[in-house]
């Protein structure tokens, strides 16, 4: 059971590795390995917790105390798995709730995007002032035709008044063509005149402003599209963190974010907890008998090892002994004077002498080896 827990765990470590890593790279070729290595390191760091903490005996000799401190030995081997555990489900949690969340997120990418390309429109055409330049000389020259065209249009009226005989402020109220008429009728066709001259002066230079704004409007669209393509090719793992960031200041967001890291949480450290919730079981007695065996085994072979040491180093005294006695034996012998007799086998020597007196001269030995 506890194995089994073990090998689930790292599958599933395997397959969110994986996903996390494929969502940040978009390459099976490197999220599947990467994900089948994570999921053997998964195997073996639980693997190893597990198989340290070693279940002790809870005898009703122990204290309160006695035995929560063997559990918090327990809790402190499985401490830094915990801990891990707590990171990896964060990490993995996030590419999650991106899949979960992906229509909203795409949503807010979409409306993300459009600011940013309002603002890239806005900072390009800064740095095209030409446009601005050009677009306010066209909108003066049509502000000037359209002013001149309003004043022969309120003369062409109060031509039409005048003639009508139209009472009021500035007319007779005679209808006909009289010297007023002649009057306002000149008035009018001049305005007349100046539109038609402003209008066709001002043509060719309203052409040209036409040609160069859609060069230029035509270039300003090129580069904001391909400022918009790079935004858009940057729409990855950070920029999809982002959205969630924003989608996650809503409440119910919030709390499946929560739900999420929570439940890998307890996924990834299913094993640890259940081994530190288990009993002692026979497994446990089984392991203890056993590392006892080889602990006992390790000691005598230890023992066997000091003990042919030590024999070792008796043999080579007792050598040094007898070859020290052997030497001293030899030098004395050098040392005592003797005289040569007839048939001495083993050991020659002769005494040299003189007129004043014997003394001992070369001593030379016949046979060295004993």
């Amino acid at each position: 059971m506890m194995g089994a827990f073990v090998a689930l765990t790292a599958i599933f470590a395997a397959l969110s590795g994986g996903y996390a890593l494929y969502t940040g790279f978009k390459t099976l070729i490197l999220a599947i390995p990467a994900g089948l290595l994570w999921g053997a390191f998964i195997f073996t760091l639980d693997r190893f917790i597990v198989s340290s903490i070693r279940k002790k005996r809870m005898g009703r000799h122990l204290s309160f105390v006695e035995k929560a401190w063997i559990k918090m030995g327990e809790v402190a081997m499985a401490l830094p798995r915990l801990i891990l555990a707590t990171f990896i489900a964060i990490t993995v949690a996030v590419p999650l709730e991106m899949k979960y969340f992906e229509p909203e997120i795409k949503t807010q990418l979409e409306k993300n995007n459009l600011d940013v390309a309002k603002m890239v429109a806005v900072e390009t055409a800064k740095g095209m002032p030409e446009i601005e330049t050009l677009e306010n000389e066209k909108k003066n020259i049509e502000n000037a035709e359209e002013e001149l065209r309003k004043r022969r249009n309120e003369l062409r009226d109060q031509l039409f008044k005048e003639g009508a005989g139209e009472k009021g402020q500035g007319f007779t109220g005679i209808p006909g063509e009289g010297p007023r008429f002649e009057k306002r009728r000149l008035e009018y066709q001049r305005a007349e005149d100046e539109l038609t001259e402003a209008v066709k002066k001002n043509d060719s230079r309203k052409e040209d402003i036409r040609v160069r704004l859609d060069e230029l409007r035509l270039e300003l669209a090129n580069k904001i599209r391909e400022k918009t393509a790079v935004m858009e090719q940057g729409n990855g793992f950070l920029a999809r963190y982002k959205a969630l960031d924003i989608l996650a200041a809503d409440g119910p967001v919030k709390n499946m974010t929560l739900f999420l890291v929570c439940l890998l949480t307890l996924i990834e450290t299913a094993p640890v907890f259940i081994k530190l919730l288990a009993g002692r079981g026979p497994y446990d007695d089984a392991l203890e008998a056993e590392e006892h065996k080889v602990d006992i085994a390790k000691q005598k072979e230890v023992s066997d090892f000091n003990s042919d040491i030590n024999t070792d180093l008796e043999i080579y005294q007792m050598k040094c002994q007898a070859r020290r006695r052997r030497e001293a034996k030899l030098i004395q012998e050098s040392l005592e004077p003797e005289r040569a007799e007839p048939g001495f086998s083993g050991r020659e020597r002769y005494v040299v002498g003189n007129n004043e007196g014997d003394h001992w001269g070369l001593e030379m030995e016949a046979a060295a080896k004993d």
